[in-house]
């Protein structure tokens, strides 16, 4: 029994490695850092035994993911990599490898350690004795470190990171499933949109990796003139699984914009590209009745803005009507009580084609859950919307649809057979 359920983990963590080759593979074509900048890389990973080695050749994947953007070399880009748990050794320094192909080797073959997870003396290594000009640091290039860790540091960070930041090192991190997401933003630097990063599980780092390199890029090319962010962000059109962005441009001209959003209870973030001339956007295929972050950057030459930010909830899943008690003229419609409605739209319509298509809308008070639609077409199917509102905004939606009865003359024969079709079809929409 034990060894089943072993291979079933083994199964499970090989899928998910699986999975992230092959997004890695989809998004090799994606953007290339092209600037002639320097700067000094350390990646600062997590090797302790919570990991798991099945994980930690995801997090190789995931290493050479970010670096395989960059120009490699001692007039441009150079990454060291120190591993970390009960201890902390530095697998290689930042002159170690001056070539991408090298850089590339180094991380396919970097080992597993195992230990404890201790952050804030790791922090205080890399700044020790990884960025200091005997190892390949340059007085005149870009200092960034990138931590990677799936749990929460059993050290002090706050005083180790922030020894780091006064030495003008930028701190990205990066954290998976049980990294505490509070220690993660205390060590990253400001802001936190977007220098820190968390997932809940290993099989979500390939969700990040744009995110990660355009930032990453745009921390190596620098700016001497900052980027306005767009402004006044607003949604509208709020349905139970969309909702529209619009936002207004900054004042000088944009190549696009970047537009992320993700749960803001956790979950893997989404991203989409608008063109430069365009301020609006609908987020589609979206959870019912949740609350969803949503950034916005101006895009120029590959470098971002600051994220204009905002958040808004979706509405709850549409809920079927009851339809009952049809004539040949009228039908009676209820519904559950919606707490905090204080009224209720319904609109209704024939939906034959002989028939006209004109919405007719009846307004009730928000304490009634049942009204009588009347004056209908006999033998006439009709679709019903109701809307709860609260204070004039809509908040739920519900659906359904009626049949109205022919007009039969006495003892009609065809009545029986019309009330048993009529029953399959109710029971089919209900």
């Amino acid at each position: 029994m034990k060894m089943k359920s072993r291979r079933s983990l083994e199964a499970s963590a090989l899928l998910a490695l699986l999975l992230l080759l092959s997004s890695s593979q989809a998004q090799s074509q994606d953007i290339q850092c092209r600037t002639s900048a320097k700067a000094d890389i350390v990646l600062l990973v997590d090797g302790s035994w919570s990991v798991g080695r099945f994980n930690f050749r995801i997090i190789r994947n995931f290493i050479a993911d970010i670096v395989g953007p960059f120009n490699i070399g001692p007039d441009n880009v150079q990454i060291a990599l120190t591993q970390y748990s009960g201890d902390t050794r530095t697998e290689w320094h930042l002159n170690s490898h001056p070539t991408k192909e090298l850089l590339l080797q180094a991380v396919n073959s970097l080992p597993y350690k195992g230990g404890n997870t201790m952050t804030g003396f790791a922090l205080r290594f890399i700044l020790r004795n990884n960025f200091q000009p005997g190892v390949g640091m340059r007085p005149d290039a870009r200092k960034i470190a990138v931590l990677i860790t799936d749990g929460k540091s059993q050290d002090e960070v706050i005083f180790s990171s922030q020894s780091l930041r006064d030495s003008g090192v930028e701190l990205y991190a990066v954290g998976v499933k049980q990294a505490d997401k509070k220690e993660l933003e205390l060590i990253a630097s400001d802001p936190d949109e977007v220098h820190m990063y968390h997932v809940r599980d290993f099989s979500f780092l390939a969700d990040i990796v744009h995110s990660l390199r355009v930032n990453l890029c745009n921390s190596v090319k620098g700016s001497d003139t900052e980027l306005a962010p767009p402004t006044n962000l607003v949604t509208s059109e709020v349905t139970h699984h969309s909702f529209r962005v619009s936002w207004t441009a900054p004042e000088l001209p944009v190549k696009m914009y970047r537009v992320t959003y993700a749960e803001v209870a956790g979950g893997p973030s989404m991203e989409l590209l608008v063109d430069g001339n365009v301020t609006t956007t609908v987020l589609e295929n979206l959870s019912s009745l949740t609350e969803y972050a949503v950034n916005v950057y101006a895009v120029v030459d590959e470098v971002s803005s600051e994220p204009l930010k905002g958040t808004q909830t979706t509405l709850p899943a549409p809920k079927n009507l009851s339809v009952s008690d049809e004539t040949s003229s009228s039908m009676k419609v209820s519904w559950e009580v919606e707490d905090g409605a204080t009224e209720y739209l319904l609109l209704y319509r024939s939906i034959n084609a002989s028939e006209p298509r004109l919405n007719k809308v009846v307004s009730v008070a928000g304490d009634v859950t049942e009204t009588q639609l009347v004056e209908l077409t006999p033998n006439t199917e009709y679709s019903i919307l109701l809307l709860a509102l609260q204070d004039e905004t809509p908040t739920v939606t519900k659906k359904g649809r009626g049949l109205t009865r022919p007009v039969w003359g006495e003892a009609n024969p065809q009545e029986n057979n019309y009330l048993n079709n009529h029953e399959e079809r109710r029971d089919e929409w209900q």
